[in-house]
């Protein structure tokens, strides 16, 4: 005759240790456990519904500009907008938001980045409307309409800065 088995349900109190009791207060508490052991993460989820938007103002558009000589038309042609768009925006001083916010702060990392490289925008904007082959991947004035032409632009930039033009 076989013994039979005795089936001890997790919760039975008998069994004392077969399970540690959790202290998600203080670990140093419990029994069993060193006091260098970390508290479990806690993550704070703050909700906020007065998130500012991204801005543009149009005195840095038009500061811009300057170091980055385009025309209306080109600027237009960067944004994706039409150019009586633009040319609202510039009449109502209106900031440029989101996406179009984001783009033009990364055409101004690129346009300082190469008043550091170029002797004048002239020179800069003529360099960046000649299309170019550099490394497999075709750059030019069409690299500013995208985030990622303005990251291949500004990378571009460092190499030639540090000597390293391919």
């Amino acid at each position: 005759m076989k013994p039979e088995k005795k089936v001890v349900p997790w919760c039975d109190k008998s069994r004392e240790g077969f399970m540690k009791r959790l202290n998600y207060n203080d670990p140093s508490q419990d029994a069993g456990y060193s006091s260098t052991m970390a508290a479990e993460a806690v993550a704070a989820y703050v909700k906020n519904s007065q998130q500012e938007p991204v801005l543009f103002s149009m005195s840095a558009f038009l500061e811009l500009d300057h170091l980055l000589p385009l025309s209306q038309a080109e600027w237009a042609e960067v944004l994706h907008i039409s150019d009586r768009t633009l040319q609202r925006y510039i009449k109502d001083e209106k900031p440029f938001e989101g996406l179009y916010a984001e783009h033009l702060m990364q055409i101004q990392l690129l346009a300082q980045k190469s008043a550091a490289i170029f002797a004048s925008p002239a020179t800069f904007k003529e360099w960046l409307m000649h299309p170019k082959n550099i490394l497999g991947n075709e750059l030019g004035f069409s690299s500013l309409k995208s985030f990622w032409g303005v990251k291949l632009l500004l990378n571009e930039l460092g190499r030639i800065e540090h000597g390293v033009y391919v």
